[in-house]
């Protein structure tokens, strides 16, 4: 069938430090499409940091313009704050009493909020109606951006009795306020093993199906900001592998926005002219130069902007897992194990020798496709999955390393199986053929 023409949304922050048309396009070379106006690093005044009204920001719409980048802006009402003493800056009509950036509307995809909000947020600052009236009316095609904290995070840290009612309350109080429904989630997998005394967070999955259910229930547009800093609260390596498994985690719940924390390094100027740094390395090294990492995504991006308009077309509609002996150590599966898909028009059975995440995708035009993720831990054999389809004869498989968008066309044998293989972090994104 012939796809309409989508493309997913890629971006990062920190933002880049220098505010010059070679850094922004070193940041739009690795493959992101929008620039993600965080970073508050810098010295704490208009001409530094980004915020509604700050020279920054009219700045980088500037280069986003010249570059092709599309934008998110920061609302930054504690950054306009702490950098000009402004507080007319809490009003309930923040958009309008900034509205100037009339010449860049048609770039900008939203604005971000709050990150990761407590119950406390919800008491009118973020979530009055004037507000987001007002925000609508500014920006009818841009989405009003909260993010909300991850499944392992809990929810008690930001005062809600539990992560039910977290996300409960974004639901009730904010994303249902808005025609454009949007949610964003940042789920950072691997941590820093003596802290959290785990080498990967056991909920990955489980806390992504919260996520992924919600907006399929309002047809809401999705970001997962995923993990590319190591060191301090983290891992202290990521592999390109450990990347793999996180876009192609992303894509197997239906996201359309990847996002990456962190692009920059973030730092710490310090009085006596000493710089302080968050992590070893991001997508940038510390002075802002590429490193294996901002390759490996070059290369990741481009793999999959060459079928999102194919995965772009279906949409999200249910998990399974299967592993060989009906028991996992990643404990996010054992919840999954079990379950089958209901009524599915192609899918039968999976055999894998070892953990297999298998995603439905439905559409009303285009039928059902499925997203299979190998999800193991590393350094371990590659995993070897056979899998039965019904009512169809051939498989269109699109995704993988060198992937250029021509779909590799595999005939299944006569009782409908297809044998897959997949080295650690790999997936494939498959439409059954009648």
């Amino acid at each position: 069938p012939k796809y309409p023409e989508k493309s997913f949304e890629i971006s990062g922050f920190w933002a880049p430090y220098e505010m010059t048309e070679e850094a922004f396009e070193q940041y739009k070379d690795v493959g992101f499409t929008t620039l993600a106006m965080i970073n508050h690093s810098l010295e704490k005044d208009s001409e530094h940091q980004f915020y509604l009204g700050s020279e920054r920001t009219m700045k980088a719409l500037e280069l986003c313009r010249k570059t092709g980048l599309k934008a998110i802006l920061q609302y930054g009402d504690w950054l306009a704050t702490w950098s000009e003493n402004n507080l007319d800056y809490f009003s309930k009509t923040p958009f309008s009493q900034y509205d100037i950036y009339g010449d860049y509307k048609d770039i900008i995809t939203g604005v971000s909020i709050v990150d990761e909000p407590s119950k406390e947020h919800y008491d009118g600052r973020y979530s009055s109606k004037a507000m987001m009236d007002d925000f609508q009316k500014v920006y009818p095609d841009a989405y009003y951006i909260v993010n909300i904290s991850p499944r392992y995070a809990g929810g008690t840290y930001w005062d809600f009795a539990n992560y039910d009612e977290l996300v409960d309350t974004y639901e009730k109080e904010i994303m249902t306020h808005f025609d454009k429904k949007f949610i964003s989630v940042d789920c950072y997998p691997f941590p820093d093993e003596k802290i959290y005394r785990c080498t990967r967070h056991q909920d990955w999955l489980l806390g992504h199906e919260i996520i992924a259910n919600l907006a399929k229930k309002h047809d809401a547009y999705k970001t997962a900001i995923i993990q590319s800093s190591v060191t301090n609260e983290f891992a202290p390596v990521l592999t390109e592998g450990d990347m793999r498994l996180q876009v192609n985690i992303a894509l197997a719940f239906g996201f359309d926005h990847i996002q990456y924390y962190c692009y920059e390094v973030p730092r710490t100027y310090n009085e006596d002219g000493t710089i302080e740094y968050m992590y070893e390395h991001c997508i940038l090294n510390q002075d802002s130069t590429p490193n294996e990492m901002y390759y490996w995504l070059k290369d990741i991006h481009k793999e999959i902007q060459s079928f999102s308009n194919v995965i772009l077309a279906y949409d999200w509609d249910s998990i399974i897992a299967r592993n060989p002996v009906g028991f996992s150590s990643n404990t996010d599966m054992m919840q999954m194990l079990d379950r089958e898909f209901e009524n599915a028009k192609h899918f039968q059975k999976a055999i894998s020798s070892s953990d297999l995440a298998i995603s439905r995708f439905t559409s009303e035009e285009y039928g059902e496709a499925y997203m299979l993720v190998n999800y193991d831990v590393k350094d371990k054999p590659n995993n070897v999955a056979t899998v039965t389809f019904k009512d169809c004869s051939r498989l269109a498989l699109y995704g993988g390393k060198g992937f250029d968008g021509t779909p590799k066309i595999v005939e299944l044998d006569e009782e409908g199986k297809y044998r897959f293989e997949f080295e650690y972090g790999e997936g494939v994104f498959v439409v059954p053929m009648v």
